[in-house]
C-alpha cells in the first residue's frame, strides 16, 4: 500500500509527464516530450539519434499504458498510475525492475558524454524538458549530489531513484528525483 508520502511524490512525477496538462497520460505525452528532447539536444528530425529517442521514449509509453491503463481508454488517470505503482512497489522483483530501468532509461537518455554517469548540466536538461526550471533543478540536483562531486554514477542514480519509489523517509536525498516534492 502506497503511502500519502509515496502518493505525493508520485503524483508530483504524474504532473511532469502529464505535458499537456489534461489530467492524463498519453501517447501524445510522450509523444511531445521526445519532440522537446530532441530538440534540447540538438537530434536533428531523421537522425538516428532522434528516432532512438523518440522510439525509446513510445517504448516507455507502451510499457506504462500496459500496466496502467487499466479501463482500456489509452490514457492514465492518476488513480490508475498511483494504483499500478502501488502494485508495482508492493512487488519486490516488480519494484526492481521499475528502478533499474527509471536508471537505465535516464542515463540512455541523458548521459550525454557516455561516462556512464549523470552530470548536473545533463539533470537540468532532463528537468527542462519536463518544464521544471533550472534553478528547481539545479536545487534538487543538490540535494542528490551528497558528495559534491557534481555527478551521480549509475550506482547512486540507482540509490537515488530507490528512495525517490520506495522510502517514506522525508529526509531521503532521493525524494528530490523529480524535483520538489
Amino acid at each position: 500500500m502506497l503511502t500519502d508520502f509515496q502518493k505525493r511524490k508520485l503524483t508530483v512525477l504524474f504532473h511532469h509527464h502529464d505535458m499537456d496538462d489534461d489530467g492524463f497520460l498519453g501517447k501524445v505525452d510522450y509523444e511531445r516530450f521526445a519532440k522537446r528532447l530532441c530538440e534540447i539536444q540538438g537530434y536533428a528530425p531523421g537522425s538516428a539519434e532522434h528516432e532512438a529517442a523518440h522510439a525509446q521514449n513510445m517504448a516507455i509509453w507502451e510499457q506504462v499504458q500496459q500496466v496502467a491503463d487499466k479501463d482500456g481508454d489509452n490514457r492514465v488517470s492518476l488513480e490508475e498510475y498511483l494504483d499500478s505503482y502501488d502494485v508495482t512497489l508492493g512487488d519486490e522483483t516488480l519494484s526492481n525492475q521499475l528502478v533499474t530501468g527509471y536508471c537505465q532509461s535516464t542515463l540512455a537518455l541523458w548521459d550525454r558524454d557516455g561516462d556512464g554517469r549523470l552530470s548536473s548540466v545533463e539533470y537540468v536538461a532532463l528537468w527542462d524538458c519536463y518544464g521544471l526550471g533550472e534553478k528547481a533543478a539545479r536545487e534538487a540536483f543538490q540535494h542528490l549530489d551528497q558528495d559534491g562531486r557534481g555527478y551521480l554514477t549509475t550506482g547512486e542514480l540507482m540509490e537515488r531513484a530507490e528512495e525517490f519509489f520506495r522510502s517514506d523517509d522525508p529526509k531521503a536525498p532521493g525524494n528530490w528525483m523529480a524535483g520538489p516534492y
